[in-house]
This record gives C-alpha cells, structure tokens and sequence, in this order.
C-alpha cells in the first residue's frame, strides 16, 4: 500500500509509528474493539478469528509481512469484526485512521490500491460463501488451494495447520486431512508440512467444478 510514497513520506511516518516486535501468540486487536489504528506487519504472520457464542472457532484468513490488515474496519470507522492474533514472531508498527484517510485524499496511487483491495476483498468474500455452500470437503479444500495460489501451479502455504485450513472453510482437521490424501492420491497436489504443493491447477479446477 506504500509503494508508491515517496522516501522523504516514507520516512517521516517511520520516524512518527516507530515498528516494535511483538511474540507469537499476542491479539493485536480484539473483536468488538475500536478499529482506530491501521495495523502495519512489517514481518511475520498475523491471523484473524472469532469465536461463536457456542465456543466454535472461525478463522478468516492468515496474512503474512509485510502487509497491512483490516483496512476496511479502518476506513469504517467501526469496530474490528474479527480478533488478530500473531502466528509468529512479528514486527508490527500501528498508523492513526486519520493518516490513513488523509494519505488516500492526497495520494492517487494510494486511493487507486485502496478501492481495489476493497472490491478484490468483496470477490473472495463471495467465493468464500460459494465454497462453505458445497457439502464436500475435497470440493471446498480444492477451491481454497486454487483461490489461494490464484490457480497457479506451486507452494500454498496453510494457514497455521491443517486445523487452521479447517477453521477457515468451515472443517475439521479430519476432513481437511482426508480430502489432501485424496487429492495427493490423484496426483494433484503434495502435502508438506505446513504448505500443500499444487502439481496440477486444472485437475484441481475440475474436482471444484465437477
């Protein structure tokens, strides 16, 4: 989102919003808490969750530094809809809405990022629905893995864990584990730990669609 700022800009908000390091394991926001700061991950990975009033756990989505996370509850003016916890050690800087706002009334390239996130966010929203609608875990594990490597042949890192892939499309790790053997069985991906390898992107388009 900063690309496109000059060096002296850069810098003056580096000098302000100094990055500290924080350990795995700390909520950098809760939900229900007011979404006044924009969180900057330098380095490092970041999750977010919420919790049912059941006691069930969903997760949304793992995001790795540097990257900048919950934009919109940011430019909302509400409050953050999910907790962010990190997943490993991190360096993490936090930035004032306001500057947030006024970096987008006065940087094009920023603005033009900005509303592209927001529309990119509303499609992957869409096809979350979409996935969580199909009552196959093969089906919903094959769309996250195309989804998240943009349907590209490679290494798809998983969101924390096999569990953590399951909290994300609504899975047990059982499930979750049983549709990668059978995936991996077809010679459409291979499962490493912590990551998936796609081998072959229209064999998997056609468990999605078929």
């Amino acid at each position: 989102m900063f690309r496109t700022l000059d060096d002296a800009l850069l810098g003056e908000i580096a000098r302000r919003h100094t990055a500290r390091s924080v350990p795995a394991g700390v909520a950098l926001a809760h939900t229900g808490d007011p979404a006044e700061h924009l969180l900057v991950v330098e380095s490092g990975t970041v999750s977010a969750a919420c919790h049912g009033r059941d006691g069930s756990r969903v997760r949304f989505v793992t995001v790795t530094g540097p990257a900048v996370v919950d934009k919109a509850a940011v430019l909302a003016g509400g409050r953050h809809t999910a907790t962010w916890t990190t997943a490993s050690p991190c360096r993490v800087s936090r930035l004032p809405a306001s500057l947030l706002r006024q970096l987008i009334d006065t940087v094009p390239s920023m603005r033009d990022h900005v509303l592209r996130y927001l529309s990119e966010q509303v499609n992957q929203d869409r096809l979350a629905m979409t996935r969580r609608a199909s009552g196959r875990p093969v089906v919903r594990v094959a769309s996250w893995l195309l989804e998240t490597g943009r349907g590209r042949a490679g290494r798809v890192g998983l969101p924390g864990s096999q569990e953590g892939l399951g909290e994300e499309i609504g899975l047990s790790r059982v499930s979750v584990n049983r549709a990668l053997r059978d995936l991996a069985a077809s010679g459409l991906v291979r499962v490493e730990p912590g990551a998936v390898v796609v081998l072959d992107p229209p064999g998997l388009a056609a468990v999605r669609d078929g």
